[in-house]
């Protein structure tokens, strides 16, 4: 996984996601106040894409066309970075291995020629 690179904008938007419950455009341009990217929150909806993109399913609360709230419903799947980890399936128990006795070959008929030559 990518620990020490930049943490992403749709990545961030996320973190602020990850509680599963719904949450209002305000609150996550309140997470971007007084950074440099808050200039570009016109675009929530591109890195709303992105999230889903990376895998995560989102629903829009709209109040006829004015969203009203996102909600993340597999935050489960989501790293605490806002990175997507996917399904976290158990491992199945291996069954120990078995050495396996090799038996010794018979002599072909090239082996009986050959010994036979030499003698």
């Amino acid at each position: 996984m990518r620990t020490t690179t930049k943490i992403n904008r749709h990545e961030k938007i996320a973190c602020v996601m990850l509680s599963g419950k719904p949450v209002s455009p305000a609150e996550i341009e309140a997470c971007f106040k007084g950074s440099d990217q808050e200039g570009v929150l016109y675009r929530l909806s591109t890195n709303i894409y992105n999230i889903r993109k990376d895998g995560g399913i989102v629903r829009v609360y709209k109040d006829g066309r004015k969203v009203t709230g996102y909600q993340l419903v597999n935050f489960q799947e989501f790293s605490p970075e806002g990175r997507y980890i996917g399904r976290v399936q158990p491992v199945a128990p291996v069954a120990p291995v078995v050495p396996v006795k090799r038996q010794k070959q018979k002599a072909t008929e090239t082996n009986d020629i050959a010994s036979t030559e030499t003698v």
